[in-house]
């Protein structure tokens, strides 16, 4: 996944209003990554799950006419690398990871689906733009939380496949969860942030939930 360093602007739309109609979303997104794409002189990405979750919803329609739709399953020459301001709908790990990869040194714009992958500390750690509320401040990680995730993203190189990596890993998430800080979606989605694989992201998840079972 793309490190957060070489993402030069993040927004998203959080899934956290039952009312909230998945084209409105869709909407305050695709006019994010539109202006994005005006004032990079660039061609924009639509990153899916799968081809044709775009019909159903005008205005991403409209964007993949456009521009460029792709999947992870996609070649990736299709697009490149770098091509431009990414647009990523509803996102797993692995179709968030993709599309990090191809926003490098552009513009990444997330609309959020709590079923997929939940992108609270993504956002934090990007500090990305609320599109719902976009006169607030990005909201940050805690300081020791965000040193936790630092501590982490350390020893994410092998996807915490190794033993050396497991075993640091369940320190530093022990240490979490001793002093309260120690919240899934978020631990995640910050290491996410961070550029740890959508492997990486996977194992730790595991390990997370073995220790939560302890």
């Amino acid at each position: 996944m793309a490190s957060e360093n070489s993402i030069l602007r993040a927004a998203w739309v959080p899934d956290d209003d039952p009312e909230r109609d998945w084209q409105v979303a869709a909407d305050l997104a695709v006019a994010w990554v539109r202006q994005e794409c005006v004032e990079q002189g660039a061609v924009g990405v639509l990153v899916l799950n799968a081809f044709g979750a775009e019909q159903s919803i005008p205005s991403l329609q409209r964007f993949a006419a456009e521009h460029v739709v792709t999947t992870p399953r996609a070649a990736r020459e299709r697009v490149g690398r770098g091509a431009g301001p990414v647009l990523a709908y509803v996102p797993n790990e692995r179709t968030l990871d993709f599309a990090a990869s191809l926003a490098r040194g552009s513009s990444l714009v997330v609309v959020e689906s709590l079923h997929g992958f939940p992108l609270q500390g993504w956002a934090r750690q990007l500090r990305a733009i609320d599109l719902t509320r976009p006169d607030e401040q990005p909201e940050q990680l805690d300081s020791e939380l965000a040193a936790a995730i630092d501590r982490l993203d350390f020893y994410k190189n092998n996807g915490f496949g190794d033993q050396f990596g497991k075993q640091q890993a369940q320190r530093i998430l022990q240490d979490l969860r001793h002093a309260g800080l120690l919240e899934r979606d978020v631990v995640l989605g910050a290491l996410a942030a961070k550029g740890a694989s959508d492997r990486a992201v996977r194992n730790l998840g595991k390990l997370i939930d073995a220790l939560d079972r302890r």
